[in-house]
Protein backbone atom coordinates (compact mmCIF):
# COMPACT_ATOMS: atom_id res chain seq x y z
CA UNK A 1 0.00 0.00 0.00
CA UNK A 2 1.20 3.54 -0.94
CA UNK A 3 0.67 7.14 -1.32
CA UNK A 4 1.27 8.77 -4.29
CA UNK A 5 1.16 11.74 -6.36
CA UNK A 6 -1.15 11.93 -9.19
CA UNK A 7 1.12 11.34 -12.01
CA UNK A 8 0.76 12.65 -15.18
CA UNK A 9 0.16 9.11 -17.08
CA UNK A 10 -2.52 8.11 -14.19
CA UNK A 11 -4.02 11.23 -14.89
CA UNK A 12 -4.31 10.98 -18.26
CA UNK A 13 -5.77 7.08 -18.16
CA UNK A 14 -8.22 8.33 -15.87
CA UNK A 15 -9.90 10.66 -18.43
CA UNK A 16 -11.61 10.01 -21.95
CA UNK A 17 -10.34 13.29 -23.76
CA UNK A 18 -11.99 12.18 -26.69
CA UNK A 19 -15.04 12.15 -25.11
CA UNK A 20 -14.73 15.33 -23.50
CA UNK A 21 -13.20 17.20 -26.04
CA UNK A 22 -16.33 15.88 -28.12
CA UNK A 23 -18.85 17.07 -26.02
CA UNK A 24 -17.11 20.61 -25.43
CA UNK A 25 -16.63 21.45 -29.47
CA UNK A 26 -19.94 23.31 -30.05
CA UNK A 27 -19.09 24.89 -26.64
CA UNK A 28 -15.50 26.14 -27.04
CA UNK A 29 -15.81 26.78 -31.20
CA UNK A 30 -18.72 29.42 -30.23
CA UNK A 31 -16.46 30.96 -27.71
CA UNK A 32 -13.66 31.52 -30.20
CA UNK A 33 -16.12 32.63 -32.98
CA UNK A 34 -17.40 35.19 -30.87
CA UNK A 35 -14.23 36.49 -29.42
CA UNK A 36 -12.54 36.27 -32.40
CA UNK A 37 -9.32 35.11 -30.06
CA UNK A 38 -5.80 35.34 -31.40
CA UNK A 39 -3.93 34.64 -28.14
CA UNK A 40 -5.02 32.79 -25.46
CA UNK A 41 -3.38 31.22 -22.30
CA UNK A 42 -4.55 27.60 -20.50
CA UNK A 43 -3.41 27.86 -17.03
CA UNK A 44 -3.93 24.93 -15.09
CA UNK A 45 -3.35 22.88 -18.61
CA UNK A 46 -2.37 19.88 -17.24
CA UNK A 47 -0.71 17.27 -19.58
CA UNK A 48 -1.80 19.63 -22.48
CA UNK A 49 -4.89 18.26 -24.47
CA UNK A 50 -6.76 21.48 -24.20
CA UNK A 51 -3.96 23.48 -25.15
CA UNK A 52 -3.21 20.70 -28.43
CA UNK A 53 -7.36 21.43 -28.84
CA UNK A 54 -7.11 24.84 -28.85
CA UNK A 55 -4.27 24.94 -31.55
CA UNK A 56 -7.33 24.19 -34.17
CA UNK A 57 -8.76 27.82 -33.38
CA UNK A 58 -5.59 29.73 -31.76
CA UNK A 59 -2.92 31.31 -33.24
CA UNK A 60 -0.97 31.45 -30.09
CA UNK A 61 -1.22 29.30 -27.03
CA UNK A 62 0.60 29.73 -23.87
CA UNK A 63 -0.28 26.96 -21.54
CA UNK A 64 0.47 26.39 -18.07
CA UNK A 65 0.92 24.61 -15.34
CA UNK A 66 2.68 24.46 -11.97
CA UNK A 67 3.74 20.36 -11.97
CA UNK A 68 7.01 19.63 -13.80
CA UNK A 69 5.99 16.04 -14.12
CA UNK A 70 2.76 17.23 -16.13
CA UNK A 71 4.57 19.59 -18.42
CA UNK A 72 7.56 17.19 -19.55
CA UNK A 73 4.66 14.83 -20.29
CA UNK A 74 2.66 17.12 -22.24
CA UNK A 75 5.81 17.96 -24.22
CA UNK A 76 6.47 14.27 -24.60
CA UNK A 77 3.16 12.92 -25.16
CA UNK A 78 0.68 15.18 -26.15
CA UNK A 79 1.65 19.01 -27.72
CA UNK A 80 2.41 18.37 -31.37
CA UNK A 81 1.38 21.87 -32.76
CA UNK A 82 3.87 24.80 -32.91
CA UNK A 83 1.14 27.25 -32.02
CA UNK A 84 1.87 26.05 -28.37
CA UNK A 85 4.07 27.53 -25.59
CA UNK A 86 4.54 25.47 -22.62
CA UNK A 87 5.62 27.14 -19.39
CA UNK A 88 5.98 25.52 -15.84
CA UNK A 89 3.72 27.88 -13.26
CA UNK A 90 0.77 29.06 -11.63
CA UNK A 91 -1.53 31.89 -10.87
CA UNK A 92 1.19 33.60 -8.90
CA UNK A 93 3.93 33.48 -11.51
CA UNK A 94 1.37 35.35 -14.18
CA UNK A 95 2.92 38.73 -13.50
CA UNK A 96 6.42 38.01 -13.61
CA UNK A 97 6.72 34.66 -15.96
CA UNK A 98 4.13 35.48 -18.59
CA UNK A 99 4.01 38.84 -21.02
CA UNK A 100 1.61 40.58 -22.76
CA UNK A 101 -2.38 40.06 -22.17
CA UNK A 102 -4.79 37.75 -23.91
CA UNK A 103 -8.16 37.81 -25.55
CA UNK A 104 -8.82 34.74 -23.83
CA UNK A 105 -7.70 32.67 -20.62
CA UNK A 106 -9.54 29.19 -19.75
CA UNK A 107 -8.55 27.37 -16.17
CA UNK A 108 -10.60 24.30 -16.28
CA UNK A 109 -10.77 21.11 -14.57
CA UNK A 110 -11.06 22.48 -11.16
CA UNK A 111 -7.91 24.13 -11.50
CA UNK A 112 -9.22 27.25 -9.47
CA UNK A 113 -11.05 25.70 -6.25
CA UNK A 114 -8.05 23.44 -6.12
CA UNK A 115 -5.86 26.67 -4.94
CA UNK A 116 -7.27 25.32 -1.58
CA UNK A 117 -8.77 28.50 0.34
CA UNK A 118 -10.98 31.64 -0.91
CA UNK A 119 -7.65 34.50 -0.57
CA UNK A 120 -6.34 31.88 -3.21
CA UNK A 121 -8.91 31.87 -5.35
CA UNK A 122 -9.67 36.00 -4.72
CA UNK A 123 -5.85 36.64 -6.18
CA UNK A 124 -6.15 34.14 -8.73
CA UNK A 125 -9.14 36.03 -10.06
CA UNK A 126 -7.45 39.35 -9.62
CA UNK A 127 -4.49 38.56 -11.94
CA UNK A 128 -6.62 36.40 -14.63
CA UNK A 129 -8.41 39.96 -15.17
CA UNK A 130 -5.19 42.33 -15.38
CA UNK A 131 -4.16 39.72 -17.90
CA UNK A 132 -7.27 40.48 -20.14
CA UNK A 133 -6.87 42.52 -22.88
CA UNK A 134 -10.22 45.01 -22.89
CA UNK A 135 -12.88 43.03 -23.87
CA UNK A 136 -11.17 39.82 -23.14
CA UNK A 137 -12.90 36.94 -21.47
CA UNK A 138 -11.75 34.38 -18.54
CA UNK A 139 -13.09 30.90 -18.82
CA UNK A 140 -13.29 29.30 -15.55
CA UNK A 141 -14.66 25.61 -14.84
CA UNK A 142 -15.46 23.69 -11.21
CA UNK A 143 -17.87 21.46 -9.81
CA UNK A 144 -20.84 22.45 -8.70
CA UNK A 145 -20.06 23.12 -4.36
CA UNK A 146 -23.60 23.24 -3.58
CA UNK A 147 -24.89 20.79 -0.49
CA UNK A 148 -27.65 19.06 -2.21
CA UNK A 149 -25.50 17.97 -5.80
CA UNK A 150 -22.08 17.40 -3.27
CA UNK A 151 -24.16 14.45 -1.33
CA UNK A 152 -25.64 13.37 -4.26
CA UNK A 153 -22.44 12.74 -6.12
CA UNK A 154 -20.26 11.73 -2.86
CA UNK A 155 -19.48 8.68 -4.59
CA UNK A 156 -18.64 8.30 -8.82
CA UNK A 157 -19.14 5.09 -10.35
CA UNK A 158 -15.36 3.24 -10.60
CA UNK A 159 -13.76 2.97 -13.91
CA UNK A 160 -11.67 -0.03 -14.80
CA UNK A 161 -8.69 0.43 -17.48
CA UNK A 162 -5.58 -1.08 -18.83
CA UNK A 163 -2.10 0.01 -19.51
CA UNK A 164 1.01 -1.83 -19.95
CA UNK A 165 -0.47 -5.18 -18.72
CA UNK A 166 -2.06 -3.71 -15.82
CA UNK A 167 -5.68 -3.02 -15.25
CA UNK A 168 -6.31 0.20 -13.00
CA UNK A 169 -9.90 1.02 -10.70
CA UNK A 170 -10.49 4.61 -10.78
CA UNK A 171 -12.85 5.85 -7.65
CA UNK A 172 -13.47 9.40 -6.69
CA UNK A 173 -15.04 10.69 -3.47
CA UNK A 174 -16.09 13.61 -2.27
CA UNK A 175 -16.31 15.14 1.26
CA UNK A 176 -18.29 18.79 1.64
CA UNK A 177 -17.31 20.95 3.66
CA UNK A 178 -18.45 25.15 3.87
CA UNK A 179 -15.31 26.25 4.22
CA UNK A 180 -13.09 23.02 2.08
CA UNK A 181 -13.99 20.20 0.39
CA UNK A 182 -12.10 17.13 0.55
CA UNK A 183 -11.42 14.99 -2.96
CA UNK A 184 -10.08 11.68 -2.48
CA UNK A 185 -8.86 9.69 -5.66
CA UNK A 186 -8.68 5.86 -4.85
CA UNK A 187 -6.93 3.70 -7.73
CA UNK A 188 -6.11 -0.18 -7.25
CA UNK A 189 -3.51 -1.19 -8.97
CA UNK A 190 -4.33 -5.18 -10.81
CA UNK A 191 -1.88 -7.62 -12.20
CA UNK A 192 -2.56 -9.08 -15.79
CA UNK A 193 -4.54 -12.00 -13.60
CA UNK A 194 -6.96 -9.51 -11.68
CA UNK A 195 -4.16 -9.96 -8.32
CA UNK A 196 -4.48 -6.80 -6.71
CA UNK A 197 -0.82 -5.45 -6.91
CA UNK A 198 -1.09 -1.68 -4.89
CA UNK A 199 -3.47 0.77 -4.07
CA UNK A 200 -2.56 4.70 -4.08
CA UNK A 201 -4.73 6.88 -2.41
CA UNK A 202 -4.45 11.09 -3.45
CA UNK A 203 -6.34 13.61 -1.48
CA UNK A 204 -6.87 16.98 -2.03
CA UNK A 205 -8.27 19.58 -0.44
CA UNK A 206 -10.96 22.22 -2.40
CA UNK A 207 -12.00 25.70 -1.70
CA UNK A 208 -15.85 25.30 -1.29
CA UNK A 209 -17.18 27.79 -4.46
CA UNK A 210 -20.68 27.83 -3.97
CA UNK A 211 -22.65 29.85 -6.75
CA UNK A 212 -22.88 33.96 -4.59
CA UNK A 213 -19.57 33.54 -3.00
CA UNK A 214 -17.81 32.83 -6.25
CA UNK A 215 -19.91 35.54 -8.06
CA UNK A 216 -19.10 37.82 -5.00
CA UNK A 217 -15.71 37.18 -5.42
CA UNK A 218 -16.17 37.75 -9.29
CA UNK A 219 -17.79 40.93 -9.22
CA UNK A 220 -14.96 42.28 -6.51
CA UNK A 221 -12.26 41.32 -8.84
CA UNK A 222 -13.61 43.87 -11.12
CA UNK A 223 -14.95 42.15 -14.24
CA UNK A 224 -17.95 43.80 -15.79
CA UNK A 225 -20.28 40.98 -17.04
CA UNK A 226 -20.38 37.52 -15.51
CA UNK A 227 -22.22 34.81 -17.06
CA UNK A 228 -22.42 31.07 -15.73
CA UNK A 229 -23.08 27.71 -18.20
CA UNK A 230 -24.10 24.62 -16.19
CA UNK A 231 -22.40 21.25 -17.56
CA UNK A 232 -21.23 21.23 -20.95
CA UNK A 233 -21.67 24.74 -21.16
CA UNK A 234 -24.34 25.20 -23.83
CA UNK A 235 -26.92 25.89 -21.55
CA UNK A 236 -28.05 28.53 -18.08
CA UNK A 237 -26.30 26.80 -15.10
CA UNK A 238 -28.89 25.43 -12.64
CA UNK A 239 -27.12 25.07 -9.37
CA UNK A 240 -29.84 21.96 -8.67
CA UNK A 241 -28.74 20.10 -11.29
CA UNK A 242 -26.07 20.61 -12.49
CA UNK A 243 -22.56 18.94 -11.43
CA UNK A 244 -20.18 21.46 -12.92
CA UNK A 245 -20.35 24.84 -14.09
CA UNK A 246 -18.65 27.10 -16.72
CA UNK A 247 -17.99 30.72 -15.22
CA UNK A 248 -17.41 33.07 -18.33
CA UNK A 249 -15.63 36.56 -16.87
CA UNK A 250 -15.58 39.32 -19.34
CA UNK A 251 -13.51 42.18 -18.97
Amino acid sequence: MSNFDYTPELYDLQVNWQQRLSKEKEFFEKIFAQKKVTNMLDIGCGTGRHAEFFSDYAASITAMDPSRDMINYAKEHVIRSGKIKLMEGGFENLGTLVPGQFDLIVCLGNTLPILGNRRNVKLALKITRKKLVAGGLAIFQFLNFEPKIMEKNRFYAPKILSKDDKKYIFMKHFEFGKIKTRADFLITQLSSDDKIENFFVHTSYFCTLRKNLFLKMAANSGFKKIELLGTGGLGEFNKNTDISLYALLHN
